[in-house]
């Protein structure tokens, strides 16, 4: 019986991939480079200092990963503020949850001042119960580590609880925290194979995700 859900939010709960392509073309751009979707997919779900890690050797530049945080920080913020919107299918999919009792709580590479930006944008902020940001953890996704602080936060097992995710590390990261996966494929992952999870689905409103919980 599935007592909890965890969700992922880049990409997953908002559609902040979009947003991290516009500032991370630029930041490339800047640097000679061009930014392809197939970078892009090695970023995701990744810790925002290991993306930046990894962005260096794709420039082949070795700057300091804090100048660059923040350079990518003062783009990104006014990008979340401006258009960063919800994912479709997310606001029926807390309903059905909620009716139903199932806890849910995020488990998100981001840092938690970004979290906290776009779920206040979006009155989210007391919806879930609590939230595993990058900046809580050693190592990011696929390392299960975040997936093992929520399931020790939620006080369930892997086998009861459901991960959310849109991304093929984080995919990994469930996985080998013993946990139920849901991929929700994007423009971005859409020709990935997620045949290791448990679901693929196209969107958040997919009836197998509720069927899922409720068998």
């Amino acid at each position: 019986m599935i007592k909890a859900t965890i969700f992922d939010m880049d990409g997953l709960m908002f559609d902040t991939e979009s947003a991290y392509s516009i500032v991370q073309s630029s930041l490339s751009k800047k640097r000679g480079k061009v930014f392809t979707h197939e970078i892009k997919r090695t970023l995701m779900g990744k810790k925002a200092d290991e993306v930046m890690h990894l962005l260096n050797t794709f420039w082949g530049k070795n700057e300091r990963i804090e100048d660059l945080l923040k350079e990518q920080d003062k783009e990104l913020i006014n990008v979340y503020k401006g258009f960063v919107e919800k994912r479709d299918g997310l606001d029926e999919l807390i309903a059905f949850l909620d009716q139903n009792h199932i806890r849910k709580c995020i488990a998100t590479s981001s840092r938690r001042f970004l979290a906290d930006i776009l779920l206040e944008k979006h009155k989210l902020t007391d919806t879930f119960e609590f939230i595993v940001s990058g900046d809580m953890i050693e190592k990011g996704k696929p390392d299960p580590e975040i997936y093992h602080q929520c399931l020790a936060k939620l006080n369930v097992s892997g086998r009861e609880c459901l991960v959310l995710e849109d991304s093929l590390n984080g995919i990994k990261a469930a996985i080998a925290a013993g946990c139920n996966t849901c991929a929700v494929v994007s423009e971005y992952t859409k020709d990935i194979d997620f045949l290791s999870a448990t679901l693929v689905c196209s969107s958040l409103r997919d009836q197998a995700i509720r069927n899922f919980i409720l068998r």
